[in-house]
């Protein structure tokens, strides 16, 4: 089902809800691009190179590590495509300036975040109804536990599950089987599950053992 807003989405009947982070509790886009644009001044300053050599590098790297990880947590490693882009330039492996550039992404990403709107209020109703939470995220998990803290929502999950901790990324059955085995330790007897994120393509989990309802919300449309 698509929803324009996350407090479209009603609470009741609801024993277990698995939710998305990425541009379902906060824009996706306006954060990468304004840590990219950071990355990559950082970048020709140290580097001395052009600007479109950079981007050269900075996306010729980021197909080849998607393409070797694919599938996996691996495969968003903007440190992965940093070393790649630095060893591009230098030709060597310059692990001070890699961390440097690396940092220069996601310390901006991170600073830059705020959640929609509709994020705290849909999280509030399901923390007074008492059902549990399991955010459920395609990445690596040092960052979506930054990203969290970041965003101060952590008291309004009972439990991550990333792409890393998993092995696998959405659609991937096993991922959401992991975050309904961990809610189960602290809710045994479940039988309707919710799962809201952003993608059509990821955010999507049937089960022949529970009811799940899908929610699509529509952001950036």
């Amino acid at each position: 089902m698509e929803v324009t807003t996350l407090t479209d989405i009603s609470v009741e009947g609801t024993d277990l809800l698995l939710l998305d982070l990425d541009n379902t509790l906060y824009e996706y886009k306006r954060c990468h691009e304004f840590a990219l644009d950071k990355l990559l001044e950082a970048a020709q300053k140290a580097l001395n190179i052009s600007a479109e050599q950079l981007h050269q590098y900075y996306y010729a790297c980021r197909k080849a590590v998607s393409h070797a990880h694919i599938g996996t947590a691996n495969s968003h490693s903007r440190l992965f495509y940093v070393q790649g882009l630095v060893e591009r330039a230098t030709g060597t492996t310059d692990a001070g300036l890699i961390m440097q550039l690396h940092e220069a992404y996601w310390g901006n990403y991170i600073d830059y975040m705020e959640l929609y709107d509709d994020a705290v209020p849909f999280l509030e109703r399901y923390k007074a109804a008492g059902v549990p939470v399991v955010m459920v995220t395609d990445m690596l998990a040092g960052i979506q536990f930054r990203k969290v803290e970041q965003l101060q929502i952590g008291r309004y999950f009972n439990y991550m599950v990333t792409s890393e901790e998993a092995g696998v990324e959405k659609p991937h059955p096993y991922i959401f089987e992991l975050a309904i085995n961990k809610a189960l330790q602290i809710k045994p007897s479940l039988r309707n599950i919710a799962v809201v994120g952003d993608n059509v393509k990821k955010d999507i989990y049937t089960s022949p053992v529970y009811r799940v309802d899908v929610y699509h919300i529509l952001r950036n449309e």
